[in-house]
């Protein structure tokens, strides 16, 4: 009798949090949550989870950003009971990690850029809502 030790990894999706704008590819992207598992496995059953973690990942670039398992708890309890955290207090403070935790390695340099581009496609858009106001 054979008995093969492994290992196997689970992610699975659990849903939408919402739009944000994602610093790596520069665009509003729809984030997701994702639960990751890994298991040590016996001929191929699962016995023990040794692994287990929660991950928010931009749906434009698959920037992974991880979880606590406190913010995942009142993200999941908030959308079990209302659908979607958009719009809420708990949506405006993972759009600040999200911001913080991808420019605390950018350079200054780099900095400006995203700041420059930010403001050109925001004056962009409010000029071509003051053009459409206007025909």
């Amino acid at each position: 009798m054979w008995i093969i030790f492994g290992w196997e990894k689970i992610e699975t999706p659990i849903g939408e949090v919402g739009a944000m704008h994602c610093f790596d590819c520069q665009r509003e992207s729809r984030w997701m949550v994702w639960n990751e598992s890994e298991w040590v496995t016996f001929s191929a059953i699962k016995v023990f989870r040794f692994i287990h973690k929660h991950e928010l990942q931009c749906s434009g670039c698959s920037t992974v950003l991880p979880l606590l398992a406190s913010d995942f708890k009142q993200i999941d309890r908030h959308m079990k009971e209302r659908g979607s955290i958009e719009r809420t207090p708990i949506h405006a403070a993972l759009a600040a990690r999200i911001e913080q935790q991808q420019l605390a390695e950018k350079t200054p340099l780099q900095m400006k850029f995203i700041k420059e581009t930010m403001k050109a496609k925001q004056e962009y858009r409010e000029r071509m809502e003051k053009q459409g106001e206007t025909l």
